[in-house]
């Protein structure tokens, strides 16, 4: 059901869910702006923020690194970044990366299915996922929503 959602409280509750994976893994910045609530079904967003992080905490490498959450607004859009210290990925893969079952991850460990469904969620609150990425630095997942569903006719 579509409703008003707070963005922080969404990030903040997935952190709370996926707590005990980052702990030994990585320290958690916040670097959040002041947000209106947005239009949207707060589940999925909530499963996208969750695929982000999970997959930031598994591409950082044996040494702790660092996941960035930083949000903000342009206009009428809202936005969340999950950036990782992790491993990067390389260019060839950054084209692939939101295909169905495409996974960097040993076989039998992922199933290339996260990134694609997040994708799908985005596009269906009529937003934009992007991606940045240097190998050996770390990666950026970027996702712009509109604050609103519906444009109300002026």
């Amino acid at each position: 059901e579509w409703q008003w959602a707070d963005l922080h409280q969404g990030i903040e509750s997935t952190l709370n869910i996926v707590a005990n994976e980052l702990k030994y893994k990585a320290d958690v910045v916040k670097d959040y702006q002041v947000l209106p609530e947005i239009e949207c079904l707060p589940s999925q967003i909530n499963q996208v923020i969750m695929n982000l992080i999970v997959n930031a905490s598994q591409a950082i490498g044996t040494e702790r690194g660092v996941i960035t959450l930083r949000t903000g607004l342009t206009g009428e859009t809202a936005w969340f970044e999950v950036a990782d210290t992790g491993s990067g990925i390389e260019a060839q893969c950054l084209k692939k990366i939101f295909d169905p079952f495409f996974t960097t991850k040993p076989i039998g460990q992922g199933t290339g299915l996260g990134l694609s469904l997040s994708y799908g969620i985005v596009k269906k609150h009529h937003g934009e996922i992007s991606v940045r990425s240097v190998v050996g630095e770390g990666t950026t997942f970027r996702v712009e929503l509109p604050l609103r569903q519906t444009k109300l006719a002026s």
